[in-house]
């Protein structure tokens, strides 16, 4: 008698752990669409209304085959332009970047786009830690797209004869070192990309989010991040497990977050590269709709 209820415990356990590994798995490949909107006085009439998306993270990862309904998503959103905010590709010396280049000419043809590096790219280029020799024709056949490569640099986005500013921001790799988190000396963000025109709404891609009290000397407007992947592990009501630096729960790990009248979007990201995981932590595109206050 005893025997047969441990057996059924046992059954019970294992079938709720097929179901974990199934709900875990159905995660990892359903994305999911957040919507935000942001409202600003700095905002001129013409861009009330601007509608744009956030690929943040993807490593590579696909969403059907070609990427499909990733695309279809976004085309459901129609956006204004579309902002990469890091991490389109893995880092790695043997990787290549074939998902990314394909993502990019489909949506390149139909959107402006904006790709601002994270630490992944940044990984891979002559002077990094893992340089790949196909870097240089990626670079080339994105050029080739029109896409904006904003390594440590800025652009106007024109409506009418009106114009928002997009600022790309290429931290030092010392910046995503593990278990370490390095402060950044006061001039050091101004150094990359010079003053911000603080009369213009200013946005700024800036990969690793753990440094917005840093970003917010720049008195940029709206700060788009990823890189914490949610924190992996997402506990309700209490947040992102941990980051890739390691660090325990990490504040700014997904989400809105306003300190100082400044703003920062944390996105989920799209993908995973060396934790194949996810867990409560569906991959996220976001939606960001810009409003005049």
């Amino acid at each position: 008698m005893e025997g047969s209820i441990v057996m059924e415990y046992i059954l019970i356990l294992l079938g709720l752990i097929l179901i974990f590994i199934g709900y875990v798995k159905f995660e990892n490949i359903n994305l999911e669409v957040t919507n935000y909107k942001i409202r600003s006085n700095k905002l001129e009439e013409t861009f009330d209304g601007t509608r744009f998306v956030v690929v943040a993270d993807l490593h590579n990862n696909t969403f059907s085959r070609n990427n499909d309904r990733l695309i279809k998503e976004i085309n459901k959103v129609n956006p204004d332009f579309i902002i990469i905010a890091g991490d389109l590709i893995v880092g790695k010396r043997e990787s290549d970047f074939k998902v990314a280049l394909s993502f990019l000419k489909e949506i390149s043809s139909k959107y402006p786009i904006y790709y601002g590096f994270g630490n992944h790219e940044q990984r891979v280029i002559p002077k990094g830690k893992y340089y790949n020799k196909q870097w240089q024709s990626y670079l080339s056949n994105i050029r080739d797209l029109n896409v904006h490569l904003l390594d440590n640099e800025s652009i106007k986005y024109y409506k009418d004869d009106k114009s928002i500013e997009i600022h790309g921001l290429s931290i030092d790799l010392k910046f995503f070192q593990r278990h370490k988190i390095p402060k950044m000396e006061e001039a050091y963000l101004e150094k990359l990309i010079g003053k911000l025109d603080e009369k213009c709404y200013n946005i700024v891609i800036a990969h690793n989010p753990i440094y917005f009290k840093d970003y917010q000397k720049l008195k940029g407007d709206l700060i788009l991040s990823g890189h914490l992947h949610g924190g992996i592990v997402r506990i309700p009501f209490v947040g992102g497990l941990i980051s890739p630096q390691f660090e325990l729960f990490p504040k700014y790990d997904a989400g809105y977050f306003e300190e100082n009248g400044q703003v920062m979007l944390v996105s989920r990201g799209l993908g995973t590269h060396t934790i194949k995981l996810r867990v409560f932590n569906r991959p996220e595109l976001m939606t960001v709709t810009l409003e005049r206050e």
